[in-house]
Order: structure tokens, then sequence, then C-alpha cells
């Protein structure tokens, strides 16, 4: 297949993309968060803690590695200790009651986050971009 089209030989290349989309995503997610005094990471130790009912630090970590280190994961999950919004049992934190009322607050803020993001897409899109980007990261060897 060739790729070099006019009009594709006329784009930036596919990583300014991803990396400029992921940078204003970033922005953007901070910015509105900036209320609740948390950031995107924060939020999502809390999405994954709603999904999972809780988490291990260790595990968790292994998802978001390429974004923070261990010692940057470590003051997000603090600032949420010191807020008492998880508790850790060993290497797992979950939601305290207080937690829970404040995850609600920024879920519904997220919700409206994502609409805004994804103005003027449809599912279709969303799911052909990820199809596309899975097999490029699998042509590269990574993994799903």
């Amino acid at each position: 297949m060739n790729f070099m089209s006019t009009e594709i030989a006329n784009k930036m290349p596919i990583g300014w993309y991803l990396k400029e989309a992921d940078t204003l995503i970033t922005h953007f997610l901070n910015s509105a968060f900036e209320t609740y005094g948390i950031n995107r990471f924060h939020w999502q130790v809390m999405k994954n803690i709603d999904t999972h009912g809780k988490i291990s630090k260790e595990l968790f970590y292994h998802q978001v590695n390429r974004f923070l280190s261990k010692e940057e994961l470590g003051q997000v999950l603090e600032l949420l200790l010191t807020r008492k919004w998880i508790l850790q049992e060993e290497d797992n934190y979950s939601f305290t009651v207080t937690g829970r009322e404040e995850y609600k607050q920024i879920a519904a803020l997220q919700q409206s986050n994502k609409e805004k993001i994804m103005e003027g897409t449809s599912p279709e899109d969303y799911l052909t971009t990820i199809t596309f980007l899975e097999a490029i990261i699998k042509n590269m060897g990574g993994k799903i």
C-alpha cells in the first residue's frame, strides 16, 4: 500500500499529531481539574479505583510507566491519601466515603470534558483511530 499520496505527503508526520493531541488533551484536562486541585493522573487513579474497586500501586504503575515515574505515581497517591479521598491497605488503594463523593463530582466534569474533546467526531472515527494505532503498535513489536 502506498501511503505517499499528495494529501498525505502534505501532512505532518503521525508522531507530531500523536504528541500534539496528547499535549493538548493533558493541558485541557489539567486546566479543567484545577478546580479540584488535581491533574489528569489523579483522575486516572480515581477512575481505575472506581472501575476495579481498588488498585495495586505496582500493577497500576505498569499501565502508566510511560507517563509517570514510580516517584511521581507515589506523589499522585500521596495527595489523594492526604485529602482522605483514598485509603491504603498494603499495596492496595480504594476510595473513602469522601473520595467516592469527590469522584462522582469529578466524573461529571470529566464527562463534559470528554464531550468537548470528542466534539465533531463519531464513535466510528474513534474506533477506526484506535484500530489504526493498535496496528502500528503491533507492527513495531509493541503489545496491546
